[in-house]
């Protein structure tokens, strides 16, 4: 049954007691979030045994993956005295979105600075869903982030007369990994209780890459044999196993400065597949294939994927499964995607946007 963990039943704190103690943390979520099966949409594709992580069924409003690292950096900003958050992302960023609805819920303010990406759905309604939670958007090019973060974070210790708390792109860093590390302990527990098989393969999107390397970090402690298989769903040249594998380890060197009982591991590149066949035109650019998938599948099983993220790492995983004949592999997908809710405002949010976000509206 989901519910708010504590800090005596999180997973991690479980595992790592004198985590707790030096470590702040803010339930948000639902935990552990289910696993449910997909035989319909396995069945259609010669594939035996595939499950869902569901992610999106972590919180009843605004949830997602990024949930699990907010309750660490959240937490953070609350120890700090932070008025304000200042975070990166692009338009249409779930973890913009997600941010700042729960940093609101807080009462921290939200300044996003955000880079353009193509058109879409998703991006529409995560706008609209970060003006309401009273998100302060700031369009940002290459080479304007640099002075534009500057003012941003002057113009906060200005009005709040405190330290803005700094969030890095996509909410990634070796704090927030140890939402993953603790989501690899929780499905530890979940194989235990004869929830699912073990996994052969997991397979997750890679973005900023904070899923993937928590995840690693985690199955390692928790003695899963489980192959992380992630799929590129933003950038060839930014998703690769050496970056990945650096991030686990900087993660895995937090949780060791915190707590001298963490055991020392062997991270290395060759425990991780990345998969690249599968990013079309790159971030924010839905495919032929991952449309068709996202309808296949929640026809199938009533799964909804976003085409652009979630739909596309279904993709890679049927190109891994079909390219090394693993159809009978027990497998799982990692499902980080939750929709923004629909707008139940009369007021016109667009009109609070920047000029050249509201661009995202016409047409």
């Amino acid at each position: 049954m989901l519910g708010p963990e504590t800090r005596s039943t999180l997973p991690l704190f479980e595992r790592f007691p004198r985590l707790a103690d030096s470590v702040s943390w803010h339930a948000i979520g639902d935990w552990p979030t289910p696993v449910t099966q997909l035989p319909n949409f396995a069945r259609a594709h010669g594939l035996t045994h595939v499950h869902a992580k569901r992610e999106d069924l972590n919180h009843p409003t605004c949830g997602g993956s990024k949930l699990r690292g907010l309750e660490f950096l959240l937490a953070r900003a609350r120890q700090r005295k932070a008025k304000t958050i200042i975070t990166f992302g692009a338009v249409g960023s779930h973890h913009v979105r997600t941010t700042a609805w729960h940093a609101g819920k807080l009462g921290i303010d939200t300044v996003a600075l955000v880079m353009s990406q193509p058109g879409a759905d998703y991006v529409r309604h995560n706008l609209l869903a970060g003006i309401e939670a009273g998100t302060r958007f700031v369009p940002v090019n290459v080479a304007s982030v640099g002075p534009r973060f500057i003012a941003q974070w002057l113009r906060a210790v200005s009005n709040a007369h405190s330290r803005p708390f700094f969030i890095p792109p996509g909410g990634t860093s070796p704090l927030a990994c140890l939402g993953h590390v603790s989501a690899a302990l929780e499905l530890k527990r979940q194989t235990e209780s004869g929830i699912l098989p073990e996994p052969r393969y997991i397979f997750l999107p890679l973005g900023s890459l904070g899923t993937a390397a928590g995840l690693l970090v985690g199955c390692k402690l928790a003695g899963l044999q489980s192959r992380l298989v992630g799929v590129t769903a933003f950038s060839r040249w930014y998703c690769t196993p050496g970056r990945w594998i650096a991030l686990a380890r900087r993660t895995l060197r937090l949780m060791q400065k915190l707590d001298a009982t963490v055991p020392s591991l062997n991270l290395d590149r060759s425990d991780v597949t990345v998969v690249t066949s599968a990013p079309g035109k790159g971030y924010g650019h839905a495919t032929e294939e991952s449309t068709e998938l996202a309808r296949q599948i929640r026809a199938a099983d009533n799964l909804e994927l976003d085409r652009t993220y979630t739909a596309k790492t279904l993709a890679g995983a049927l190109h891994y499964l079909k390219r090394n004949k693993e159809s009978d592999a027990e497998s799982l997908l990692w499902h980080t995607y939750r929709p923004a809710e629909s707008s139940t405002s009369s007021a016109d949010p667009i009109a609070e946007l920047p000029p050249a976000l509201r661009a995202y509206f016409k047409g």
